[in-house]
């Protein structure tokens, strides 16, 4: 599949979601860093992670209540799932998705993933625990990491934007090409982003829901791995005022087919360059398409 440059080798997985672990060797509890801009923490995360077999791993996430230092075990249902893991490489050059629908009665998610390629991991935990709103928690996980084949100490410094910030991006993923214009994003404000979805150059007709909505987009800063994950709505409903001003959790409800014409606004936390990732739904497959987008400081 053909990449931008710039993020070559970003792909979606398959994840399968397991509720029962087999048995592995656990590495010791890894301690989470929250990881959602301008929201409240209010809950801490614990990850155990267990080999399985090369670049695979079982991820056993919990949230604890910061009020009262207690296991959380409910969660609010947010597109079809609990829990939603996005983790990319210290390089920021690939991109997995995965999910656990439900956690179990400890309130412990369980769920399988594999990564790409040997390297440090950062991994972040998407949940809405009852009654506390959307917690994000970032892990860092070394995956198949040795002296032989040793994690980066250091993120590689990003190469810059493939086009002017004041310019339309695209990005591909198979026959699909998607026309990006970031041109309206500001540090600390919510913008809107204007997305076209073409297949073999033309306007695509085979999209379809993707947990829900007509595509998710996760950001993810270069400099401090800020976090911002957002939903897509179709540009004629942006246009009747539709969606407010914030895409993400909760926007929910996207039915039939979807327009190749899309809009998603985001709030950029801090003025920097950020990895992008788009997925959607498309010939019925996931679609992953990166990019490379320069958020400057508001004016």
């Amino acid at each position: 599949m053909t990449r931008k440059p710039l993020v070559t080798g970003a792909m979606a997985l398959a994840i399968t979601a397991v509720l029962a672990s087999a048995p592995a060797a656990a590495q010791a509890s890894i301690k989470g860093t929250f990881a959602l801009p301008g929201a409240t923490e209010k809950a801490a995360g614990d990850l155990i992670v267990r080999g399985t077999e090369p670049l695979t791993r079982e991820l056993e996430v919990a949230f604890i209540d910061k009020a009262t230092g207690k296991p959380i075990l409910r969660y609010d249902e947010e597109l079809s799932q609990e829990l939603h893991v996005l983790a990319t490489d210290s390089a920021l050059s690939t991109f997995v998705h995965a999910h656990a629908e439900k956690a179990g009665p400890d309130g412990r998610f369980r769920l399988q993933v594999r990564f790409p390629k040997p390297g440090l991991y950062h991994v972040y935990a998407d949940a809405a625990p009852s009654g506390l709103g959307q917690q994000v928690i970032r892990f860092d996980v070394p995956v198949d990491v040795s002296s032989d084949n040793p994690a980066p100490s250091e993120r590689p410094v990003r190469p810059a934007p493939a086009a002017s910030p004041n310019a339309t991006l695209e990005g591909v993923d198979g026959p699909y090409t998607v026309k990006l214009d970031a041109r309206a994003l500001r540090a600390g404000a919510a913008g809107l982003m204007a997305l076209t979805i073409l297949k073999d150059g033309k306007p695509a007709t085979d999209l379809q829901p993707y947990l829900g909505v007509p595509a998710h987009a996760v950001f993810v800063g270069a400099d401090d791995l800020a976090y911002v994950h957002a939903h897509a709505t179709a540009a004629d409903q942006a246009r009747k005022g539709h969606g407010g001003a914030h895409a993400g959790h909760g926007s929910h409800g996207a039915a039939g087919p979807i327009p190749a014409e899309l809009t998603l606004h985001a709030t950029p936390p801090r003025a920097g360059r950020y990895a992008l990732w788009l997925q959607f739904m498309g010939g019925g497959q996931v679609r992953t398409v990166p990019f490379d987008v320069m958020v400057p400081g508001s004016s």
